[in-house]
């Protein structure tokens, strides 16, 4: 019997009593009343015996006498606590598809998660541990060794075996395990999470990757590339206002002030199915937040407005009103590749460097840091959590702003002693 469920091999719901009689016949070691036994099997394995409050008992199989004195002792331990003793039949494969199933959704009145972060989550269960040796392993058994070796297996080379993923996507899989532990601890699943016993030089690290900006000479060829795209203001958003591609996306008109060029982030598009696209809360409380908008910000967003309008026209009955600065044709949700496309072929007629949509908000940031604003206010901006983050981002803009900054306290110094002189 592999399972710490009180049920011999073989013999699936047979009555308890079959498991005493299994038992029974090899040698006990004594222990006090109410704190079970350890007992020596003919077959050389060991076994520690526990007698709930129900009157059931839990079978704890080992290969020696210390092995099942400490699962016992583990036991033990637990029921002090108030906490119910790990589900044995659980496997982590199950347990797995239980909390992916139970994940909440975001709401307008709750707590919860994207439906995208939950699909990501979904997929790097599907992709990599449900089709493991790890799935039909019992979870209260499941080790930090375990994890380990499949860390180790998908970083290495296809050639030795491996799966050939980066340390990141490894990375990113350690932190999925970690969430889902977690939440079995919280229910009593297990004892443990065994995924913070995971030695750190085992787990794997997220690779830094060089950011990918449209700069100086390129980023003004952009801003040129994009005009007369029916998307045009769409684009100077994301590339001068640094909005990321959710909120420009559920953008509505009711948060755009064209009057005051101000703009206000207070929701995001979320959704990973045409039928699930709804608007939600933005990405955290920071990225709630009053812009203050570039002049050809305000000018291309009048523009879009009135090129809008006589799309309504077109559409008429066909129109679907909600509001978003930016929608399809017919005024529902634009879809994330939609956008993706536009901007390939706009990049490729301009001969400009292959980005991401979302390194137009890096450039956004890169922009305004390279022409003297203050990283407080970028941070305020970009809705970060803190100015830290800001910096760390745009590391390789800093250089250049010590550097102009020394020479900006130098030539200040300068005029002022000169100043001094005349004086």
């Amino acid at each position: 019997m592999d399972e710490d469920s009180g049920k011999p091999d073989g013999l699936g719901g047979q009555p308890r009593a079959k498991v005493s009689r299994r038992v029974s016949t090899g040698r006990r070691t004594r222990r006090k009343a109410g704190q079970g036994a350890v007992i020596h099997r003919k077959d050389g394995r060991w076994v520690g015996r526990l007698k709930l409050e129900d009157g059931t008992f839990r079978l704890f199989y080992r290969h020696s006498q210390d092995e099942a004195e400490a699962a016992l002792a583990e036991a033990l331990q637990t029921l002090d606590q108030g906490l119910p003793l790990p589900d044995g039949r659980l496997t982590f494969g199950a347990w797995l598809q239980e909390w992916l199933a139970g994940l909440p959704v975001t709401g307008p009145h709750r707590k919860g998660l994207k439906p995208s972060t939950i699909e990501y989550y979904g997929q790097k269960v599907r992709s990599y541990l449900l089709p493991s040796e790890l799935a039909a392993k019992p979870l209260a058994k499941l080790e930090a060794a375990d994890l380990e070796r499949i860390y180790r297996r998908m970083t290495a080379d296809k050639a030795d075996g491996g799966m050939g993923l980066s340390s990141t996507s490894a990375h990113h899989l350690h932190a999925v395990v970690h969430r889902a532990l977690a939440k079995a601890v919280r229910q009593g699943k297990v004892v443990r999470n065994v995924a913070e016993l995971v030695d750190e030089d085992a787990r794997p690290q997220p690779e830094h990757v060089e950011m990918r900006v449209l700069a100086d000479a390129d980023y003004d060829r952009f801003l040129e590339a994009i005009r007369g795209e029916r998307l045009e203001a769409l684009y100077v958003v994301a590339a001068r206002e640094g909005l990321r591609q959710g909120e420009i996306l559920g953008l509505r008109w009711r948060d755009v002030d064209l009057d005051r060029g101000a703009l206000a982030v207070t929701g995001s598009l979320q959704g990973t199915r045409r039928a699930d696209l709804t608007i939600g809360a933005p990405k955290s409380r920071k990225s709630r937040r009053n812009l203050a908008l570039f002049p050809e910000t305000v000018d291309a967003l009048r523009a879009h407005r009135t090129r809008q309008l006589a799309e309504r026209l077109r559409a008429g009955s066909m129109w679907v009103d909600g509001d978003l600065v930016f929608p399809n044709e017919f005024g529902g949700y634009l879809r994330a590749s939609q956008l993706s496309h536009a901007l390939d072929g706009i990049l490729r007629r301009a001969a400009l460097p292959d980005v991401r949509f979302h390194d137009l908000r890096h450039s956004a940031a890169t922009d305004w840091l390279k022409n003297g604003m203050h990283p407080k206010v970028a941070s305020e901006r970009l809705g970060h959590a803190s100015v830290g983050i800001t910096l760390d981002l745009y590391s390789h803009v800093t250089p250049t702003m010590q550097r102009e900054a020394v020479e900006e306290i130098t030539r200040k110094r300068s005029a002022r002693h000169r100043k001094d002189d005349l004086a």
